[in-house]
């Protein structure tokens, strides 16, 4: 005798909540698509993801900065599709900016639901406070001169990543286990772009550089978090601490993958920091060369490629290109002196206020030798891009950030008894140091937007590791419970 099917018994109320659920997503869904064409369709489930990461503040996190990592922009051949985070949803809004609000709300809402108190390192309180002041007289000489309001508003999204993002992470509630876990995650994921970056080499689907080559990686953020990576596991070793197979192993293809983005910059830095940790990290005899060591470096890099090599290697070329004589025949890097010259020019005319935020600058002081998109927006040098957009305040803001970045810096490396985290703290140091270098020849510190994210970030984190040194479960426990 065949088995009745026995169909569950649903109470009233659940069905009639079943089906306003049903209807309140049928409805959102018809919405998006009458406003994003198909692309609407996925509103609900991105609706659904967005109330998971409010609830996560941790996770949210995680997962804004891992994909800001992951997802290259356009130059880069591989995973195309990628690039799609940074396309711009809603006017001047990117769903990068959409995730980094939520992820920055999510931690927010959490402080406020368990009642913590806002911890603001103690390195970074002023210049936070000076750049929150600068961004709003950088508006206000902007609308002055003619700006958009809401134009000037939005344009200052990326420098709300520098304000907030160190502030977000610095106030999750983890504890030492889960920073380590989070350095561990970063360091695996660095070696990951490390082969991505080789495969891109390897199959020339990279972008041309001297010639038939192709690089790695031309945008900032992978060569950021490879060269951190590789400050790491120098200060490990240095300090023989026992590193994992995997990350030795990994080691060389950071290596490679640094030295083949040809990102003459980023060398530069990485010889300064590997230097730096070197020094710090080996005796206090080598503090004490530090000074003199520091100007062997830039002394170094203006000599640096005035021998005439007769080599066709494109590594050599783009090294005996940082001659001074050089860089006045290159073609972009005599378009970045005449820009230095009119921006120094206009910030002589307006030293107080800046131009203001959306303002371009004007080449009245020395022709340009090429024209840019948008070049005019942009400073090679990112002291001056503070100081052009958000007038004197701007200046004293980066050079406040990134000394308190520093010093937080320190303080972690001082204060960690894991060696790992001593290892991160001295690498981001020296990393910083080197990175005083690396933005006067690009604006990167608040301006490019993955580049500050995951700066923003490494500082949080920073400033979480120095905060929470020394102290038992139990003391962590107490403090987050009592600020």
């Amino acid at each position: 005798m065949a088995r009745r099917l026995r169909l569950p018994a649903f109470d009233s109320g659940e069905v009639l909540l079943a089906a306003a659920l049903a209807g309140l997503t049928a409805l959102v869904a018809f919405a998006g698509v009458h406003k994003l064409g198909t692309t609407g369709l996925f509103l609900p489930l991105l609706l659904v993801l967005a109330g998971i990461m409010l609830s996560r503040p941790l996770a949210a996190v995680t997962l804004v900065v891992g994909l800001a990592i992951i997802c290259e922009g356009e130059s880069f051949g591989l995973l195309t599709f990628a690039s799609h985070l940074y396309t711009q949803v809603y006017r001047d809004i990117s769903l990068l900016d959409v995730l980094v609000a939520l992820a920055i709300l999510a931690v927010g809402l959490d402080v406020l639901r368990h009642r913590r108190p806002v911890r603001v390192p103690r390195p970074l309180a002023l210049p936070l406070a000076i750049l929150a002041l600068a961004m709003v007289a950088g508006v206000v000489t902007g609308r002055a001169a003619g700006a958009s309001l809401r134009f000037a508003v939005a344009s200052e999204h990326v420098l709300a990543y520098l304000l907030l993002m160190p502030l977000a992470i610095g106030n999750l509630d983890i504890d030492r286990r889960q920073v380590m876990r989070l350095l561990t995650g970063a360091m695996a994921l660095a070696i990951v772009k490390a082969i991505l970056g080789l495969i891109e080499v390897a199959g020339h689907y990279g972008t041309a550089i001297e010639g038939a080559s192709t690089l790695t990686y031309y945008e900032p953020v992978a060569n950021w978090l490879i060269m951190i990576a590789m400050l790491t596991v120098f200060a490990a070793l240095l300090a023989r601490v026992r590193l994992p197979w995997w990350l030795l192993l990994g080691t060389p293809l950071l290596i490679a993958c640094l030295v083949l983005s040809y990102r003459r910059s980023f060398w530069i830095g990485a010889v300064l920091g590997v230097m730096l940790v070197v020094m710090l990290g080996s005796s206090s005899a080598g503090r004490r060369l530090l000074v003199p060591a520091t100007l062997g470096v830039f002394a170094a890099i203006l000599l640096l490629g005035s021998i005439n090599f007769q080599s066709q290697s494109p590594i050599v070329k783009r090294v005996s290109s940082l001659a001074p004589a050089k860089l006045e025949t290159n073609v972009q890097d005599s378009y970045r002196l005449d820009e230095r010259a009119n921006v120094l020019g206009a910030i002589g005319e307006h030293p107080i206020t800046g131009l203001g935020v959306t303002i371009p600058w004007a080449a009245t002081v020395q022709p340009l030798s090429v024209e840019h998109e948008e070049g005019r927006q942009y400073v090679h040098f990112a002291a001056l891009w503070f100081w052009l957009k958000l007038g004197i305040l701007g200046l004293f803001a980066y050079v406040g950030l990134i000394a308190g970045s520093m010093t937080v810096a320190w303080q972690a490396w001082r204060r960690s008894t894991e060696p790992l985290l001593r290892a991160f703290g001295l690498a981001s140091l020296c990393g910083i140091a080197g990175l005083i270098a690396i933005d006067t020849t690009a604006s990167f510190t608040g301006v490019e937007p993955r580049f500050t994210l995951l700066f923003g970030m490494q500082v949080g984190l920073l400033a979480l590791v120095a905060r929470t040194a020394g102290l038992s479960a139990e003391g962590r426990s107490t403090l987050a419970r009592d600020g």
